[in-house]
């Protein structure tokens, strides 16, 4: 890439993304600083591994950012709020994040999906269906391989499925998106966006460089969504798991494609509304790049739910443990929520500014709720007088006093509606110990049984 030949850049952030673009900075013959604030045995030796390649790097500050920065690349791991990114916003830097990076770069299609939820399985099922048909494609973003290496990966004429959040789209110039897909948006990161307008108005951005040509698949349903559709450049395609108005939808025991079925219901095996919006989405992306219905109908059936989304880790004495601890704000939770009866709740951590008060519609089917976290207090206050609330210090008692509230034929939930790093280094870190402590019940009552 010509434009990058000799330039100065400072790559913000050392982490798997950060050590990809600043290789590929290096590569494209640009002159590369890097800095990162954490100063650990990792760090340290990619930053050998990029000084011999005639990189810069600092480690464990940011004085670097407070140089004289042209261009800045900052990894999607860096909070918009960071000291780095305040000292490159006051000094008029040129600001890229790991997608414009990638768009710069590459030589590839992206089809790039948003939304509050469903973000991750849905680029994932798309990235099956593009493989099922025939494409060289791979999933990238905030999932999968560095988005810098997976558009290397693809090469020319390859397509890059590419989960892309509020914070990245507020770093795009110049990338575009051949299909752009909005799954939703409800309120979320608040503490940095201010309001839902703010938010809304982040995910908007995913139509901004599109062209008559492009396609925005965009949720029927979501009063939100069909304000940014009203300002795509391209041709507008629907989804709705209800409203047979939509181009992808659900008529009788089939998904359908502008009313032609392409995949029996029954193939499903993502759970609830939300499971099958994010199929309807994905497919929408897939078809309208041109992937056959037969190819999206395989991929529907064989992708398989990722790991903290609506996981039933146990069954004991009848109530089903799900895992739910990517539900990371109330929308999320509240899906979760669809279709279930004598839930007892289990919910607390950061709550990004998010007023948890719209947990009251979760009820019922809520019949319990146990708080954990940050926000364990809130929840008390939310819950008061509407049904039983119990505080809880950490996981192992959250779902001892689940247990204790749980009815044969229900469930015990992990849907947060919250941030986990309170308490956890992510929402995985959270999900594995809420199986980790299910399991712990599951062993004791085995010993027991054997006594």
């Amino acid at each position: 890439m010509k434009e990058l030949h000799g330039r100065d850049v400072l790559v913000v952030g050392l982490g798997v993304s950060g050590h990809a673009a600043a290789r590929a900075l290096l590569r494209l013959g640009a002159r590369v600083r890097v800095t990162e604030i954490a100063d650990t045995l990792e760090m340290r030796e990619r930053a050998a591994e990029l000084e011999s390649q005639g990189a810069e790097v600092e480690l464990g500050a940011h004085s670097f950012a407070r140089g004289d920065v042209p261009l800045a690349v900052v990894s999607p791991g860096i909070p918009p709020q960071s000291e780095a990114l305040t000292a490159l916003a006051e000094q008029g830097a040129e600001i890229w994040g790991e997608v414009e990076l990638a768009y710069r770069l590459g030589d590839c299609s992206f089809l790039a999906v948003t939304g509050t939820n469903g973000k991750t399985t849905t680029t994932s099922l798309l990235a099956q269906m593009l493989t099922e048909g025939g494409e060289r494609a791979v999933a990238g973003g905030n999932i999968g391989v560095p988005l810098v290496d997976a558009v290397f990966e693809v090469g020319r004429g390859g397509v890059v499925a590419l989960e892309v959040s509020s914070f990245q789209l507020m770093t795009i110039h110049e990338f575009r998106a051949e299909v752009a897909v909005l799954l939703n948006v409800a309120a979320d990161h608040l503490d940095y966006h201010g309001d839902l307008e703010s938010y809304a108005a982040a995910k908007a951005r995913i139509v901004e460089n599109q062209r008559s040509s492009d396609v925005f698949v965009t949720n029927l349903d979501d009063p939100i969504a069909m304000k940014i559709a009203a300002q795509a450049p391209g041709r507008v395609v629907t989804f709705s798991a209800s409203d047979p108005g939509a181009d992808l939808t659900v008529t009788g025991e089939s998904l359908t494609w502008r009313g032609d079925p392409f995949a029996p219901l029954s193939s499903l095996t993502l759970e609830g509304r939300g499971g099958i919006e994010d199929a309807l989405a994905a497919a929408g992306a897939a078809l309208e790049h041109g992937v056959a219905p037969a190819a999206v109908a395989r991929a529907v059936e064989s992708f398989r739910p990722l790991a903290h989304r609506l996981q039933t880790v146990a069954r004991i004495d009848g109530v089903d443990y799900v895992d739910d601890s990517k539900a990371t704000n109330p929308h999320a939770a509240l899906a979760a929520l669809r279709g279930r009866r004598d839930v007892v709740l289990i919910a607390g951590g950061r709550s990004k500014g998010n007023d948890l008060a719209e947990l009251r519609g979760g009820v019922p089917p809520v019949i319990a709720v146990v708080a954990l976290g940050e926000a364990a207090e809130e929840l008390r206050d939310v819950f008061d007088g509407v049904v039983p609330v119990e505080v809880v210090a950490d996981m192992g008692a959250a779902v001892r006093a689940a247990r204790a509230h749980a009815i044969p034929g229900g469930s015990v939930l992990l849907a947060p509606a919250c941030a986990s790093l309170d308490m956890y280094t992510s929402y995985a870190a959270r999900g594995d110990d809420f199986a980790r402590c299910v399991r712990e019940i599951l062993e004791v009552e085995a010993a027991n049984g054997d006594a």
